[in-house]
């Protein structure tokens, strides 16, 4: 068994609530036949060192839907504005050193990106925040208010993040400019710290829950990865995101692995 010396735990944490502005209800629509929230949560669980997985809502459909699924969730209050919040409220009801949230409109959730969200807490004591960051794939991306961009010093440290476009190219070079996924991990101290904090006002301005960390001078590491990924924000990303599982050898492979768990989570 596990100690807190040897290893620390790692839980994935997927918050999920049916009042999406853009979308309401998108936590359970159906993609191949299976709630999205599920397909997050199976995800997750197929990602190497994890030790839970559970979904933090404050939706009883979406309890229901993954109870109904064989997986595990947590009630958590209606009140909050910030997903992270949410995180935290659930965690105190939950046992983790390190804590991977991984937002639930992730349906191409890629399960070694677990994995490496959490490598450089379980490698480094002084790391105490991550962020995954993918490529932005066009300009449309970069203009695109819906995808965050994380700008990036030297050291791969995140300096910002923001929904406008960024830099504001007076000479086109090659800038640290990514596309921040929904999918970041934390120490659990960390995380109940961030919730005993006060809003910020560029948290507030661009409705971005990091920036409340960096407005409080925390540092958050980027973990950079080469493929591109694609969340669901409205619902024509329903059949987008199917059209990429039909395309890409890879997500065929998780599709059928996510299929095929038994309502223990395992793979049956």
């Amino acid at each position: 068994m596990r100690t807190l010396q040897e290893t620390p735990r790692v839980t994935v944490v997927v918050p999920a609530r049916m009042a999406s502005s853009r979308f309401p209800g998108k936590p359970l629509v159906p993609i191949f036949g299976l709630p999205m929230v599920e397909h997050v949560r199976r995800r997750a669980a197929l990602a190497e060192g994890v030790d839970d997985v559970v979904v933090a809502t404050c939706d009883q459909e979406i309890l229901e839907a993954v109870h109904r699924a064989g997986g595990r969730a947590v009630m958590t209050a209606d009140t909050h504005e910030r997903c992270t919040d949410r995180v935290e409220e659930a965690m105190r009801a939950l046992a983790g050193d390190i804590v991977v949230m991984v937002q639930g409109d992730e349906p191409l959730l890629v399960p070694d990106a677990v994995r490496q969200v959490a490598a450089p807490l379980l490698a480094d004591p002084a790391v105490v925040c991550t962020n995954l960051l993918s490529p932005l794939e066009s300009d449309e991306d970069l203009v695109n208010p819906n995808i965050v961009k994380a700008v990036c010093g030297r050291a791969g440290r995140v300096m910002f993040f923001t929904r406008a476009a960024v830099p504001s190219y007076r000479v086109r070079v090659e800038c640290p400019v990514y596309r921040q996924t929904g999918i970041m991990a934390f120490r659990a101290d960390l995380l109940r710290t961030y919730s005993s904090l006060p809003e910020t006002p560029f948290e507030r301005a661009e409705s971005v829950d990091m920036l409340r960390l960096l407005e409080h001078v925390f540092a958050i590491h980027g973990v950079v990865v080469s493929y591109p990924t694609i969340g669901v924000d409205r619902p024509g990303d329903v059949p987008l995101v199917e059209a990429w599982v039909r395309e890409h050898p890879d997500q065929q492979s998780w599709l059928a692995q996510t299929l095929a768990m038994s309502p223990s989570g395992e793979q049956s």
